[in-house]
């Protein structure tokens, strides 16, 4: 007896979940369902959405699987499985709500076309729909590939989404030189707003500004109206105007990142990214072998265009000279204060562009080509000319330190501060030099230390100032790669009448309170 009730239960309970099977197939994986799932999703974004094939499955629960899935008018999303889980007691009113949802390789490429996102897919349908999709909570995508521009992200994002608001558990993103992990929440897709939290091994700021330009420039959404028949991907609208509502804000650490040429280390900060560009304040990371520490604000309008504003400290000047296209033109340590505006598309136009002021503080280096001291020595030799050029000393010019404050405008920096001191010499110059180290135009008066004045010879010692150290009126003009060192023989001689009038009054002071004793 008790065989055959078990019998019973076993027979009852396979039968059950073949009905089960038949049931959950009936309203999940005819072609019905597909051509109403594909129907309702259509009218939800406001895009042509197209399954390819339909599945279902009821352990460990209740699911759908939506194969081939394309997404716009040509196809900019393409889904390879999208599978669906939702619960029975939604499912017996048959409705799919508070669904989790996976998309296996996938496909984004940008600009996307404008979507329309209804509230809800509900109040639209037909009441004779087979099967109505409610609402989305939980989506996760694995091996989705985001294009654009020939650049691809690729990455994993698992999410919960409520209503416009989608809230980042996980993203882990790459793409060639860029790789990151992102966590935070959007409050609304529509014009994306939100807080974030990257934390990166690598980024590639051009490449995510790109990302971000592109997604802003062919997300916008036009609610309210209906998405056409046949949709045509939009033109790239200018930045600021797709999105003119779009606010991120993203909490950033990564161990090395680049921006054009320039690549940096131990990254730490906060961006704020909207549809016109990126503000980077406060902001910190290792350059050159040093510190930056402040502020860069990049527009992305028609022209982009920077702010700095910060300073650095403990910057190696061989590397930032050779940075800027001259190698080997400086050596030592640089620091200092820079507020800087420019704009441009390449680094000539930010150099044409760029205006503020920069303050620097050189210590214990050198300036390629310079040599005061040999320029000295040779001035003494000069005869006949007002004016004397050195021509190219070749010899490095070692300094103790070296600094000024610089005004920035039409590609050029202007000085009237500039301090050039070593153990041997003491310049004071102004002028200005070509950002671009096409041109330097200095002069000022070169002091000899006093262990150097004291051994000058007859022809040097006509030159000392009141503080008895030789003085000498010089120009330094050229190239950053090819500096001349110029004597003023003219002041030269000024100075020596002056020097020696000098001596002849006191000596004839002397002389006079000699004979008065």
């Amino acid at each position: 007896m008790w065989k055959k009730l078990f019998a019973a239960l076993v027979i009852l309970v396979l039968a059950g979940g073949a009905a089960l099977y038949f049931w959950a197939h009936a309203i999940l994986a005819s072609e019905t369902v597909r051509t109403a799932i594909a129907s309702q999703l259509t009218r939800a974004i406001g895009q042509p959405v197209h399954i390819g094939r339909i599945g279902a499955s009821i352990l460990p629960r209740v699911a759908m699987t939506l194969g081939d899935v394309t997404i716009g008018q040509p196809a900019r999303i393409t889904v390879a499985d999208l599978h669906v889980d939702t619960n029975v007691r939604a499912l017996l009113s048959r409705r799919i709500e508070h669904a989790t949802v996976r998309l296996d390789g996938a496909r984004i490429d940008l600009p996307l076309p404008p979507f329309t996102f209804t509230s809800s897919t509900a109040d639209t349908p037909p009441a004779s729909a087979p099967v109505t999709l409610v609402s989305i909570d939980d989506i996760a995508l694995h091996d989705v590939d985001i294009v654009s521009g020939g650049r691809t992200l690729h990455g994993d994002v698992d999410l919960t989404a409520r209503g416009r608001t989608v809230t980042i558990r996980h993203a882990a993103l790459a793409a060639d030189s860029t790789a990151l992990d992102l966590t935070g929440t959007i409050s609304d897709i529509d014009a994306p707003a939100g807080e974030l939290t990257v934390k990166a091994g690598s980024l590639d700021i051009d490449q995510l500004l790109a990302f971000v330009s592109d997604f802003a420039n062919g997300a916008a959404s036009s609610s309210g109206s209906p998405a056409p028949a046949t949709p045509t991907p939009p033109a790239a609208s200018p930045p600021g105007e797709a999105h003119p509502k779009m606010n991120l804000l993203v909490a950033l650490n990564a161990d090395k990142a680049s921006f054009g040429a320039l690549a940096v280390e131990a990254v730490a900060g906060r961006a704020r990214i909207t549809a016109d560009g990126a503000a980077l304040e406060p902001i910190t990371f290792r350059l050159f072998g040093g510190h930056y520490n402040g502020g860069i604000t990049l527009s992305l309008g028609a022209t982009p265009a920077f702010h700095l504003g910060a300073s650095v400290n403990g910057i190696d000047l061989t590397s930032l000279s050779t940075f800027v296209g001259h190698p080997g033109v400086l050596s030592g340590t640089l620091a200092g204060r820079l507020t800087v505006d420019g704009h441009g598309e390449t680094a000539a136009d930010v150099i044409r562009t760029a205006a503020g002021t920069v303050t620097i503080d050189a210590r214990n280096g050198s300036v390629k080509g310079l040599g005061l001291v040999r320029g000295l020595v040779l001035a003494t030799s000069m005869r006949g000319d007002s004016k004397a050029d050195l021509g190219s000393t070749n010899a490095d010019e070692p300094f103790t330190r070296m600094g000024g404050t610089f005004a920035l405008g039409g590609g050029t920096a202007t000085t009237n501060d500039l301090r050039f001191e070593s153990k041997d010499v003491l310049l004071s110059a102004a002028g200005t030099i070509r950002l671009d180290g096409s041109r330097v135009d200095l002069a000022g008066p070169v002091q000899l230390s006093d262990a150097l004045s004291k051994q000058a010879g007859r022809d040097l010692l006509r030159y000392t100032a009141s503080d008895d150290r030789v003085t000498l009126p010089i120009t330094i003009t050229g190239s950053a790669d090819d500096l001349h060192v110029g004597v003023d023989l003219t002041s030269l001689a000024k100075r020596a009448i002056i020097n020696r009038t000098g001596d002849e009054v006191k000596k004839a002071l002397g002389d006079l309170l000699g004979k008065d004793k």
